[in-house]
């Protein structure tokens, strides 16, 4: 028994001996005393951490800002070249299309209502055989 060690006694439950037995290999302890003392101090450590939830939170809620702002920054970029590629798709398209203003209108609301149906999965062949079909 160490030096800086005291006997005293406690209660714990019945079944907590054969617990403590079959455990001691797993916590590297040669002994039920030393079991329960690790046991108590990792206790007494999770303990503290609860009052530490204030320190942690504001570093986890900066790192999560930043990746959220970084992410933010890239969806934000893919999205201006996506709008870039359908404004020229859209100019190249309208420069040879024979179509009147009722007719587009009417295939908006068809395209609004594809694009809702589908979920946003739209393919090009599906449209040429729409329009051939």
């Amino acid at each position: 028994m160490p030096e800086n060690c005291i006997t005293t006694g406690i209660s714990i439950d019945s079944d907590m001996p054969e617990i403590i037995a079959a455990n001691l290999h797993r916590a590297n302890c040669r002994s039920r005393s030393e079991f329960i003392g690790k046991a108590i101090r990792y206790y007494v450590a999770h303990l503290g951490h609860e009052d530490d939830n204030e320190l942690i939170t504001p570093a986890l809620e900066s790192v999560l800002a930043a990746m959220i702002e970084s992410s933010e920054d890239r969806i934000a970029r893919l999205l201006f070249k996506l709008a870039v590629e359908v404004s020229m798709m859209l100019h190249v398209t309208a420069s040879g299309a024979e179509i009147s203003e009722k007719e587009l209108n009417s295939l908006r609301g068809y395209c609004v209502d594809e694009v809702k149906r589908l979920g946003g999965k739209i393919s090009f062949g599906e449209a040429f055989r729409h329009q051939k079909g």
